[in-house]
């Protein structure tokens, strides 16, 4: 129960509690492969069946039953070996531990005066990011929530860079590009309908002549081309988009160079050819709580121009006179000026897993999509539409388009498995997301099983 002072608990109650919601997590971790990867929906629940807020204390016990029987057991559990859905996150106990302690201190990390220590992390987990990224050493960076956001950021900071009249500016995207990437371009004060989204090549990939000529008939339209938006590891397929040479076209037509590496850039640790030309990006976008093994929220912005991000997002007020210095503030880089640390769970499970044991995940997740891709190519009744790539495949299933949407439904409905659909070339596709490195070799044939069975 709480302590004598407000808002407090005795040491040995904390304690209690505290050990309490480990064995909790932990019991959690271990049952989790019997769980079903999606929820199944429960239409009797709503904000009704939260307890109200009480005028004096209450049963910590009971509150914290009520937290973990009923309310964390309504959630995706994107750590699930069974997730294929989207874009999962794999997460890794040490983080959890990381977050918690951060928490538990109430860490800030908006400026370095009261944020020293977790403001030399970040930089440190900054620099480690930019250079397995390849990009140079000046660069910059900041953490924060994800892609989204990343995403604003990035393209903030290039519409600062450039200083281009906002309705004339122009970006250029594939068809598979980040919904995010819109919503951006839109929140910024862009004119929406000024983001060129190009028909995607036959691997899926943003072409370069029809980017090249989009820019062309723009410039001759009085429009100021701003960006090219590319992506390493599209949603829908993996794909990657051919970024040498649209930085290439980038540094002829003299535009900013974005790159979306949310999902896949981290597969530069393992293979660097395939995302050759990530490192010329001006701004690049990557989640680690996706192909880092991370816990929601953790996403990374890096920017070549060294001091652009200061010069788009400082500000200043009478009240931050006295956490002045010359350090770095990272509220001068983003949005946020009260931000937490996120850099704390990627350095300690870095620390203590050590980066080859990342890059053995990563490669497992890349060999899992090639394994259900060898699979389905073996059964009769299947065809491969995208084959894998950055540990994605998308197939269907020899019948109407109708059939796709169907088995995919009928087995997240079952429980025991959670893939997804997408659109390819207008049509419906099943999709496999394989990066969780616990998926073991039977969760990809069981789960091509029932939905063989599922469409059946």
């Amino acid at each position: 129960m709480p302590g004598p002072e407000p808002l407090s608990l005795e040491p040995e109650e904390l304690r209690r509690l505290g050990y309490g919601v480990i064995d909790r997590l932990v019991e959690h971790y271990a049952a989790l492969d019997g769980k079903p990867p999606v929820p199944v929906p429960d239409p009797g629940w709503s904000s009704a069946n939260v307890p109200p807020c009480p005028d004096g204390p209450t049963d910590p016990d009971e509150a914290l039953a009520f937290l973990f029987d009923e309310v964390l057991a309504r959630a995706q559990y994107t750590s699930h070996p069974r997730f294929f859905a989207r874009i999962g996150s794999p997460s890794n106990p040490l983080s959890v531990l990381a977050d918690l302690a951060g928490a538990g201190v109430n860490v800030f990390a908006g400026g370095w005066t009261g944020g020293a220590g977790a403001s030399a992390v970040e930089l440190a987990v900054l620099e480690w990011l930019r250079g397995w990224m390849g990009l140079p050493e000046r660069s910059e960076g900041v953490l924060v929530s994800g892609g989204s956001v990343g995403t604003l950021t990035a393209l903030a900071a290039a519409a600062h860079a450039r200083a281009n009249q906002r309705p004339l500016a122009t970006g250029y995207v594939s068809a598979h590009t980040h919904s995010a990437v819109a919503r951006a371009w839109r929140i910024l004060g862009f004119v929406p309908e000024h983001l060129r989204v190009l028909a995607a090549d036959a691997d899926q990939r943003m072409p370069v002549a029809a980017t090249r000529e989009a820019i062309g008939a723009d410039r001759a339209a009085g429009l100021e081309p701003l960006a090219i938006i590319a992506t390493a590891g599209t949603t829908s397929t993996g794909a990657i988009d051919p970024l040498t040479e649209l930085a290439d076209l980038a540094e002829l037509e003299e535009l900013w160079f974005h790159i979306d590496g949310a999902y896949g850039a981290p597969a530069r640790l393992v293979d660097p050819e395939p995302l050759n030309g990530i490192e010329r990006a001006d701004s690049l976008v990557l989640d680690p709580h996706k192909w880092l093994f991370q816990p929601y929220e953790i996403g990374c912005v890096l920017v070549r121009e060294p001091g652009l991000l200061e010069r788009t997002f400082s500000l200043d007020g009478a009240y931050l006179r006295d956490t002045t210095s010359t350090d770095v503030q990272f509220r001068d880089r983003s949005p946020q000026l009260t931000r937490g640390s996120r850099a704390l769970k990627l350095w300690l499970s870095l620390r203590v897993f050590g980066l080859d044991a990342f890059k053995a995940a990563i490669a497992r997740g890349i060999a899992l999509a090639e394994l259900a891709e060898a699979i389905l190519r073996e059964r009769d009744g299947w065809e491969v539409v995208t084959p894998a790539q950055l540990a994605v495949v998308t197939f269907r299933r020899d019948g109407p388009d109708e059939l796709t949407d169907r088995m995919v439904t009928a087995a997240v409905a079952e429980g025991f498995t959670a893939p997804s659909t997408t659109i390819i070339d207008g049509r419906p596709v099943a999709r496999l997301c394989t990066i969780n490195p616990r998926t073991t070799d039977e969760d990809i044939r069981l789960t091509i099983e029932r939905l063989e069975r599922f469409a059946g």
